[in-house]
């Protein structure tokens, strides 16, 4: 009977049988192996990241260590001061990247902004805390709800506006915390309304004039809205060439400068650049090599950056805050290339 042969084999050459089977069952799944993907069909943007020099219209002023620990945050003061936000700690910096104060906070600030008459807006993911002009805290506002996650502040003389990516809204505040409205919200009977925010990365920012900008980081531009909301105007570059905007989500941030260029960081293609008010480029300001960051199929996507934050100060030089390196980066447009 089959019960009675089976039980003729030895143990042992059950064992045998069992490892060739095995074996044969890797060497087919090896000899299956797809093979690699022809040059076409490979996602591949080094070629992408060369830039011709004669486009590079800027030049490094200098470095500057940054005295914090996991950099996060970079603001222009306006009285010529910038500030670094880490691990704990904010920095207050001269011009030529001498400490001149240190804060402490409890946390890690993702974001922050100086109001005009001082205050210091601190951006701590969930909700919003404030520093008088000295350095101490004086407010704590409410912890947000839902799947809050605040990347980026911009104060004017009655207004604390901070991007949500988590909401994918902007919030109106008050300087005492007070919600006025929200700014972007997608309205349910028009899907291409709202902000795009594909992962944590969302700014907002105020021009030279006092106006609202938000960048839309899905469809690669800014937008420009009335403190109620209401959009005014906008412009969007995607594409792969210089003068766009590439990958799922670009700029990651911006700052305006004194004639209203905007200065953009690009994540994938680690890059920076300066257009003009009607986003026309004017230059780059650096390279992914020049950041450390060669472009390559594997960093395309990636959340992380290796800019955590761009500003621009008073005499419209352009301040780099470099995560990996710890150092903020200062950037001057050369002469004859304005």
């Amino acid at each position: 009977m089959e019960t009675d042969r089976k039980r003729l084999i030895p143990g042992w050459l059950w064992a045998v049988l069992a490892v060739g089977v095995l074996g044969a069952v890797i060497a087919l799944a090896v000899a299956d192996k797809r093979r690699e993907p022809g040059a076409s069909l490979k996602f591949d943007v080094a070629p992408f990241a060369k830039v011709d020099p004669t486009k590079i219209r800027f030049c490094q002023f200098g470095r500057f260590p940054v005295g914090v620990v996991k950099p996060t945050a970079l603001a222009s003061g306006h009285d010529g001061r910038m500030f670094v936000a880490g691990e704990n700690a904010v920095v207050v910096l001269d011009a030529n990247g001498k400490e001149l104060a240190r804060y402490a906070v409890k946390g890690t600030p993702e974001c922050m902004a100086e109001a005009p008459d001082g205050q210091l807006f601190l951006g701590m993911q969930r909700h919003i805390e404030v520093l008088d002009p000295k350095g101490a805290p004086t407010a704590t506002w409410p912890e947000l709800s839902g799947s809050a996650w605040l990347t980026s502040l911009a104060v004017d003389e009655k207004n604390v506006y901070a991007a949500d990516a988590g909401n994918r809204v902007v919030l109106r505040f008050d300087y005492a915390g007070k919600l006025l409205g929200t700014i972007g919200e997608r309205k349910p009977d028009d899907a291409a309304s709202g902000f795009v925010v594909p992962s944590p990365y969302f700014d907002v920012l105020i021009d030279p004039s006092g106006a609202l900008w938000a960048v839309n980081p899905g469809k690669h531009g800014f937008e420009n809205y009335r403190p109620d909301g209401e959009l005014i105007s906008s412009w969007y570059k995607p594409g792969m060439r210089l003068d766009e905007l590439c990958g799922c989500c670009n700029p990651i941030h911006a700052a305006f400068r004194s004639d209203a260029s905007v200065v953009t960081v690009e994540k994938g293609l680690n890059r920076i650049k300066v257009y003009t008010p009607d986003a026309k480029l004017i230059g780059v300001v650096a390279t992914a090599e020049m950041l450390g960051a060669p472009a390559d199929g594997a960093t395309s996507c990636q959340i992380e950056a290796p800019v955590k934050d761009i500003a621009v100060d008073r005499t419209d030089r352009i301040w780099v805050l470099h995560g990996p390196w710890q150092a903020v980066l200062v950037f001057e447009q050369e002469k004859g290339n304005t």
